[in-house]
């Protein structure tokens, strides 16, 4: 049997897009909303079966990669966050550089050029780096839907969207869907909330509501946009924030002193104290405009 592991985000359902129109994604498919990376929890692969794991850090889920590997589950790897040390034999196709997104490892491992890989560039706040610019907004919103505390916060639950995308089979045929005028709708009504959001003390501090929950991403790439960074953009919770960390490079690394991960370019701390926002904005302010 084949298991797969996927990001509920725009990088993960294009990934997962690109692999399934050249080899399906018949089998067991494990998905949640983006900061959701302990998915592999959900697996119950058994000797024999198969593992296709698309845009999750390995660094972060170690252990569990280990745990299904000495079950005897192949397993094949496609990321662009952190990597850590793994010591196992999984099949690892991993790039963490700046201008790379899991999708476009796929697509690099398929041999295929695809739009689709346009398309999570621009969900990972890569517009720079695509030659697509007219699929901007959908990489945005197919982003913007896998932000939430959990699946009841988002407009569709990721697996649906990917068949969606994949029953379209392109992009441009995608444009076309009531799922994508639904996220259009959401969105519009989403980021017009934001825009009261200002500086605080050098970060950006969000509600804990729905609405904030789901688009702090997209918030969050558009003041990266801006200038160099690195940008703080939390979520203000019950005695934590839940951290967005947007920058030039350097990101994942910094966010991983406290607790939390990424890429070079982006990352999150799921929960950061209180009383230590004041030496995540210490350790941020060493890094501005240098």
């Amino acid at each position: 049997m084949r298991w797969f592991a996927y990001n509920g985000d725009a990088d993960g359902i294009c990934s997962m897009v690109q692999w399934g129109l050249v080899h399906g994604i018949e089998g067991k498919r494990i998905t949640g909303v983006k900061r959701d990376i302990e998915l592999l929890r959900k697996v119950f692969a058994k000797e024999g079966d198969e593992l296709v794991v698309m845009d999750i850090s390995l660094a972060r889920n170690a252990s569990l990669a280990s745990d299904i590997e000495r079950n005897g589950v192949k397993i094949q790897w496609f990321d662009h966050h952190l990597a850590g040390s793994y010591k196992g034999n999984i099949e690892t196709y991993i790039d963490n550089s700046p201008s790379v997104c899991t999708a476009i490892i796929v697509q690099e491992y398929l041999g295929i050029k695809s739009n689709w890989s346009q398309v999570a560039l621009h969900g990972d706040g890569l517009s720079d780096v695509s030659t697509m610019p007219n699929l901007k907004e959908l990489g945005e919103l197919l982003n913007y839907n896998g932000y939430g505390k959990d699946i009841s916060d988002l407009h569709f639950h990721p697996d649906t969207l990917l068949l969606s995308c994949m029953q379209a089979k392109t992009p441009e045929m995608f444009l076309e869907t009531k799922e994508f005028e639904i996220l259009k709708k959401g969105f519009a009504k989403d980021i017009e909330k934001s825009e009261s959001i200002s500086l605080r003390d050098g970060a950006y501090i969000l509600p804990n509501e729905a609405w904030a929950r789901r688009v702090v991403g997209v918030f969050a790439h558009r003041i990266n946009s801006e200038s160099s960074g690195p940008h703080v953009i939390a979520i203000e919770k019950e005695g934590s924030y839940q951290i967005s960390l947007r920058g030039q490079s350097g990101i994942g690394e910094l966010c991983a002193m406290f607790g939390g991960g990424g890429r070079e370019t982006a990352g999150g701390i799921d929960d950061l104290p209180k009383e230590d926002m004041a030496a995540l904005m210490n350790e941020v302010d060493t890094r501005r405009d240098k």
